[in-house]
């Protein structure tokens, strides 16, 4: 039997081997009186192709063609095309381009195509919406830049600012191997004044839309030049994992704010979280999970498991099997406080009616229905657009193709996955191969689907990825067409 049935909710995304993958930071700054865009792109080494070097022992090398557009609606303010090639390394290590744009006060989008010059068919598109101050006022600061450690450097070298090589955060990341987070800024006034200012640096639990406590600052005094740069250092070596955002501001000696700006980043810790959480014995207020008996609040655990994302994802078994019961209840309180402040409690409640639901639909008698490879991405990345579901084929296992129109989570556009049923065991399905970022992807995933109907060996494989098409495997044609 085949069904075909109609779902509803919503990157450019291929079928390939790797999915490229760019880090891409940006800044409004000024220089002799002009503003200017500053972009910092990383290619991650790891999601392209690097290829041996003539000549060179043990040395590779890769390369990205960038395409990038600034626009204002239908005007192109701004364009370049090159190809970025890497430095020679021993093994795929990411590299790195700065590019810095001239450009008027407003709002912008930017647009980065990046397409690997060794295998054309990986390749990407970011979109990101920037905007250029003005710096009109007497006093202005120009936007927050996060970066890890920083070491002296030739002054033409295209990524120092300063005289300092400067390499920002990999995805705004704050990995446990940071110590102190390196926060950069700078101040622009319109002439030398004797009234002293001051600035305050901080870093603030949660992402800059909300309100959160501050978790750590400093306060210096400016020096008072027109233009000054900020290299502002703070200790993060006890920050515990989660959402966070740098805050520098301006103020006069009558403590009022005149300028501030913020950025977001996430801070991994996890060898302190254990410890965090393995001592946590407070007693919270009375709150809707304070009632929740043990299996209750290890069901909630499992349930949220797929929507509590890195760094806090690497806690979650410890906090479902070793935590103590005050622990387990503060963090799922936290989670929903901070993911739904609005309604915690509400949200908590809405999501398990899925979570339960779910738990129904794809049992399988092994675990938690919403434990499966389907009830995971379900849970992470909601209600598929369209499904389809074959079992008729004679050459293939059971398989359905969950298509989605959009994925905010990794904006991706097009996006599909592929379970297969190789046990025949009702409801087994796993994911087999799917074109979202961060999810699984098997290149050879039509091999391994139409292993059950190839009875001679290697008698209708094409190559390394593909089978023989024919009417008994249309599993691709649904895959990349539907």
């Amino acid at each position: 039997m085949k069904k075909l049935f109609l779902l509803s909710i919503f990157c450019l995304s291929y079928f390939f081997a790797q999915c490229l993958e760019i880090s891409i930071d940006t800044g409004s700054f000024k220089n002799d009186g002009k503003s200017y865009l500053e972009t910092y792109i990383r290619i991650i080494g790891e999601t392209i192709d690097f290829k041996n070097v003539k000549g060179q022992a043990n040395q590779m090398q890769a390369g990205v063609e960038l395409t990038l557009i600034i626009s204002q609606g239908e005007n192109i303010a701004s364009y370049e095309r090159y190809i970025l090639n890497s430095p020679m390394f021993e093994t795929p290590t990411d590299f790195l381009d700065v590019k810095r744009f001239a450009l008027s006060e407003g709002k912008y989008t930017l647009k980065i195509e990046a397409v690997d010059i060794n295998d054309k068919e990986n390749k990407l598109e970011i979109k990101k919406e920037v905007v250029i101050a003005s710096y009109l006022d007497d006093l202005n600061l120009s936007d927050v830049m996060l970066f890890g450690p920083i070491t002296s450097s030739d002054p033409s070298n295209p990524i120092s600012k300063n005289g300092l090589l400067m390499e920002p955060l990999t995805y705004g990341f704050v990995s446990s191997d940071i110590q102190v987070l390196n926060i950069y800024s700078e101040v622009y006034k319109k002439e030398v004044s004797k009234m002293p200012y001051f600035v305050r640096y901080a870093i603030v639990d949660g992402y800059s839309g909300g309100v959160g406590e501050v978790a750590i600052q400093k306060f210096k005094k400016l020096i008072g030049k027109t233009n000054e740069p900020l290299l502002l250092q703070l200790p993060v070596n006890e920050l515990p994992s989660g959402k966070y955002h740098a805050l520098v501001e301006i103020f006069d000696k009558n403590k009022l704010t005149l300028v501030s700006r913020k950025v977001d980043f996430i801070r991994s810790n996890p060898d302190y979280d254990i410890e965090y959480w393995k001592s946590y014995n407070k007693d919270e207020k009375y709150s809707f999970v304070s009632d929740l008996s043990a299996d209750a609040l290890n069901y909630a655990l499992r349930a949220i498991s797929a929507i509590v994302y890195e760094p806090k994802k690497s806690l979650m078994n410890f906090i479902i099997k070793e935590a103590p019961i005050r622990a387990q209840r503060k963090f799922l309180l936290d989670f929903w406080n901070e993911n739904a402040p609005r309604s915690p409690e509400l949200s908590y409640h809405k999501y398990m009616e899925v979570a339960k639901a779910l738990d129904i639909e794809f049992n399988n008698n092994v675990g938690h229905g919403f434990e499966t490879d389907r009830g995971y991405i379900f849970l992470r990345y909601g209600k598929p657009s369209n499904s389809l579901t074959v079992d008729t084929e004679p050459d293939s296992y059971p398989y359905e193709i969950w298509y989605f129109n959009y994925l905010k989570e990794t904006n991706q556009t097009n996006v599909r996955f592929i379970f297969y049923n190789k046990s025949l065991v009702h409801n087994d399905y796993a994911l087999l191969h799917s074109t979202c970022v961060g999810e699984r992807q098997n290149p050879a995933w039509e091999i391994e689907l139409y292993k059950k109907g190839l009875e001679v060996p290697h008698a209708h494989i094409v190559d390394d990825k593909s089978v023989e098409d024919s009417w008994q495997r249309n599993a691709k044609r649904y895959f990349n067409e539907y």
